[in-house]
């Protein structure tokens, strides 16, 4: 059945070797181009490369295992845009130059279990890196609210959602993919998870490397998409992302068109991080009620904030 859907690979690219990064590029076409049991087009978007990043990549074109489109494009997302709408599969994924799947079922094991429940959307956990060191990530739904669930790598999303939603929105420079998703669970589209990691994400990706940016657009995302349930100032949607809490209505009216089992997840989520807090502001009242220490050789006995013996330590 996989063998007859086609899937889009899309991947944008920018002076790749300016960034010493052909290594990485290669690696991610021939993980591409080693999936079995699947119809793959991968689709190359080159923002106007001027340092033979498009000579190192045409033997690849002329093999037919990629195909390279050379314009200008205001940025990955805008890049990615343009692929979308190039694209001839039913599903796309994107997998940025730095980084590729670390196994050669990927895509037939995504398309396995997008089709098999006719859902939107994939993920997987995955492997982060950085230089030799390799960490595993937990792909999370629930998580949606405060963070990138999962790596957008291990994604693969019907191309009529994405056209349903007018592609990523520009305004992010970094976040548009958590944008996309976010947009996506509020409008009930349906996730499944491929329980297997699919990919390899480098930190040394602009999300990673620009983390400041990163979170300021983050709370941006958050704050747009709560604006459409509930009244809410940008200073409170800040607080809430700090503490990773929101009312249990306003994630009841995120998560309303999501299946049961998400939403259970979602409160579940939303409980623990409210546990952790409550049990941080508990320690600091039983330090205020009640505290016996030494200090500076004296024993102190203190209730409600007042020292009520001080003596010499024996």
């Amino acid at each position: 059945m996989t063998k007859e859907v086609v899937v889009s690979i899309i991947t944008a690219t920018w002076n790749l070797l300016k960034n010493s990064r052909e290594k990485s590029i290669i690696k991610c076409v021939e993980s591409v181009h080693n999936q079995k049991d699947c119809r793959i087009e991968h689709i190359i978007i080159d923002g106007g490369s001027t340092d033979g990043t498009l000579e190192l990549l045409r033997p690849y074109e002329e093999k037919g295992w990629v195909k390279i489109y050379f314009e200008p494009d205001q940025g990955i997302y805008d890049a990615f845009n343009k692929g979308i709408q190039k694209a001839q599969g039913k599903y796309i994924n994107f997998m940025n130059s730095d980084d590729c799947f670390i196994c050669n079922d990927a895509v037939s094991k995504s398309v396995l279990a997008l089709e098999k429940g006719n859902y939107d959307i994939s993920y997987s956990d995955w492997y982060e890196t950085k230089g030799q060191q390799e960490n595993f990530r937990k792909g999370n739904l629930a998580t949606i609210f405060f963070q990138m669930p999962f790596c957008h790598q291990t994604v693969f999303c019907k191309k009529s959602l994405l056209e349903k939603l007018k592609y990523f929105d520009l305004s992010y420079k970094i976040a548009a993919d958590r944008d996309f998703l976010f947009r996506s669970f509020f409008q009930g589209a349906r996730f499944v998870k491929v329980h297997k990691p699919l990919a390899l994400f480098s930190l040394e990706g602009a999300s990673k490397v620009y983390e400041q940016i990163t979170a300021e657009e983050d709370i941006q995302v958050l704050y747009r998409n709560i604006q459409k349930v509930a009244p809410i100032t940008e200073a409170s949607c800040r607080e809430f992302a700090g503490l990773g809490i929101l009312p249990y209505g306003i994630v009841g009216k995120l998560a309303r068109k999501q299946p049961l089992k998400v939403r259970i997840a979602c409160y579940w989520n939303i409980f623990k991080n409210h546990c952790f807090w409550m049990k941080e502001k508990l320690k600091s009242i039983r330090y205020w009620l009640f505290k016996v220490r030494t200090r500076k050789g004296r024993r102190v006995f203190r209730v409600l904030g007042i020292n009520f013996i001080n003596e010499e330590k024996k």
